[in-house]
């Protein structure tokens, strides 16, 4: 699992983890379990982002196949359906 900005990760990971800050500052909570903790939320938020860099580089894959293969094909969107030429908006008012 690869995730392409790992500092993201370890900030979410300690976003998650703050609101136990003043526990782990009153003494309610030992230095271990915030340990655990933190380590729980870094392995929880690190799966997180490697789905979301997984679903990011699948669509920016299909997305630049679809432009070469619209490239390719000829069809570079300066032709209507039954091949004329469109005009643009500043030839239309001229």
């Amino acid at each position: 699992m690869s995730v392409r900005h790992p500092e993201l990760v370890i900030a979410g990971a300690v976003a998650v983890s703050l609101p136990m800050v003043p526990g782990i500052l009153n003494g309610d909570i030992s230095g271990s379990v915030a340990g655990e903790r933190f380590l729980i939320a870094l392995i929880g938020c690190w799966i997180l982002g490697s789905i979301i860099s997984w679903v990011l580089h699948t669509y920016s894959q299909q997305a630049t196949r679809a432009e070469l293969n619209r490239l390719v094909s000829g069809q570079d969107g300066q032709t209507g359906q039954h091949g004329d030429q469109r005009s643009s908006p500043t030839e239309d008012r001229a």
